[in-house]
């Protein structure tokens, strides 16, 4: 589907639904440029605190402070904070955008459904991923879990 997407440079929202989970991909030109999911995946500021950048104290103190007030989203509260710089922010979301996206290249049943024209609206992060180099990726993390 993804290939179908990038030879059309079509831009849109792929929404994909299984059991349970719900998942959305936008592209634009064909090229996947964000991705959110309903099911289990990695969070930015879990891979903040994997990396290092902020300790889990800072994480559950900031998104406190994220509950108490709504909208804002977590990054610009510890850039704000001094407790990381946009770049390790922007870094962070990306990996995890990409998390997201090498997991729906695993899913063996499902629907989908492409809304054309459909833009994502409103992030502060985009991916850029090379079709190629993701589909690769994705495969290579599938053939790394059917060999555990």
């Amino acid at each position: 589907m993804l290939q179908l997407l990038q030879l059309a440079q079509a831009t849109g929202r792929l929404e994909l639904e299984r059991s349970g989970e719900r998942a959305e991909l936008y592209v634009e030109r064909g090229r996947p440029v964000f991705a959110r999911t309903s099911g289990g995946s990695v969070r930015a500021g879990q891979i903040l605190v994997h990396r290092g950048v902020v300790t889990s104290e800072t994480l559950e103190r900031t998104l406190a402070e994220q509950r108490a007030r709504p909208g804002q989203r977590l990054g610009a509260l510890l850039v704000a904070s001094g407790a990381a710089s946009h770049e390790q922010i922007q870094s962070a979301v990306n990996e995890a955008l990409r998390r997201i996206v090498y997991g729906l290249l695993l899913w063996r049943e499902g629907t989908f459904r492409f809304v054309t024209g459909d833009q994502v609206g409103g992030e502060d992060v985009k991916l850029d991923l090379d079709l190629d180099r993701l589909i690769l990726e994705g495969l290579r993390q599938a053939d790394e879990a059917r060999a555990r």
